[in-house]
């Protein structure tokens, strides 16, 4: 197989967009980890609650207990609750749903899925995607912020500013929209695994604070004419 080339990066919209919303929002900052599973575990302690406050339970999760599929097993389901829950709602339910996947880490072997995400991704996206909560883009994602993904990985928030720009469809369907909008972003992307990280942070930023799904914040956004969901609204 010929080797991937590096996108053309002037006159590539999306590059530019990245570069736009780098300059309004700033650099964002390394996520807390790479590890996949350590990714399974920061998705599945907390629930509906931002990224600082997912961030603050992960790390004291990794403090008072570890976030190994191990440490995790040996912990008391009581403790693990007490230790997760400025998580959000239902700490017991999200203890166990931590159980649950480092119990499957541990059949698989934790070396194995680490072996499998950083060489061989189809296997390891099968592998990851048998751990509650993870679908196609929470598995996407573990891939990207491994280095190994090809991919984006919008998340709800990126996809929808996607769609307003029109670099991808939008569609009632999300399993639909997800995987149409991935495809048509992929010949964009250039083989730069850290630019794809950046991008993908910067457009779920953007999602959260200014393109919101009610609400959105136009007038502050540097998206504006390039945006064809403000040009057909504003006509």
């Amino acid at each position: 197989m010929a080797p991937r080339k590096t996108a053309p990066v002037s006159n590539n919209a999306l590059f530019e967009t990245v570069a736009r919303l780098e300059a309004h929002h700033g650099a964002p900052a390394p996520p807390p980890t790479k590890d996949p599973f350590e990714m399974i575990v920061l998705e599945s302690a907390a629930y509906l609650v931002d990224d600082a406050r997912r961030a603050e339970v992960f790390e004291s999760l990794r403090h008072s207990i570890g976030t190994t599929p191990e440490a995790i097993a040996r912990a008391r389901p009581d403790r693990l609750a007490a230790v997760i829950e400025g998580g959000g709602m239902r700490p017991a339910m999200r203890a166990e749903k931590l159980r649950t996947a480092a119990a499957l880490a541990i059949e698989i072997g934790p070396e194995t899925l680490r072996r499998a995400v950083l060489s061989a991704p189809a296997e390891a996206r099968k592998l990851l995607k048998r751990f509650p909560g993870i679908g196609e883009p929470g598995a996407d994602k573990i891939l990207l912020f491994a280095g190994t993904g090809r991919g984006l990985a919008p998340d709800s928030n990126a996809l929808r500013v996607l769609v307003r720009l029109g670099l991808a469809q939008g569609d009632a369907n999300y399993a639909r929209m997800y995987r149409s909008a991935a495809r048509a972003v992929e010949p964009l992307l250039p083989d730069d695994a850290g630019w794809r990280v950046r991008a993908h942070q910067l457009l779920r930023i953007h999602g959260q604070v200014l393109c919101k799904k009610a609400s959105p914040r136009c007038e502050l956004c540097p998206l504006t004419k390039t945006c064809r969901w403000d040009r057909t609204r504003s006509g």
